[in-house]
């Protein structure tokens, strides 16, 4: 299962028990926060979350990546700036 995946499960559980809770009828508040707690810090989720929020990268990494990709569009011109800079580290 895919971290989005595994995430929106969890939130989809834990929305469940919840609604079970508010429910009409007597409650078992100590039981209602222990299944929130296994279905909301399960390992699995936690990772799924720290992963899903990597995977997006920010608005300023977005724009950095615009900004380099038009710095070298071949090979050639690659090469060529590897060249001069080398040549401009050999000066400083």
């Amino acid at each position: 299962m895919n971290p989005e995946r595994r995430v929106a499960k969890a939130l989809e559980d834990a929305q469940g028990i919840l609604a079970r809770h508010v429910e009409p009828g007597p409650r078992d508040c100590e039981q209602t926060i222990n299944k929130l707690l296994d279905v909301l810090d399960d390992e699995t989720v936690v990772q799924a979350l720290k992963d899903s929020k990597m995977e997006k990268p920010t608005e300023e990494q977005l724009a950095e990546l615009k900004r380099l990709s038009g710095i070298v569009t071949s090979k050639e011109e690659a090469e060529i700036r590897i060249r001069d800079l080398k040549e401009k580290a050999r000066m400083e």
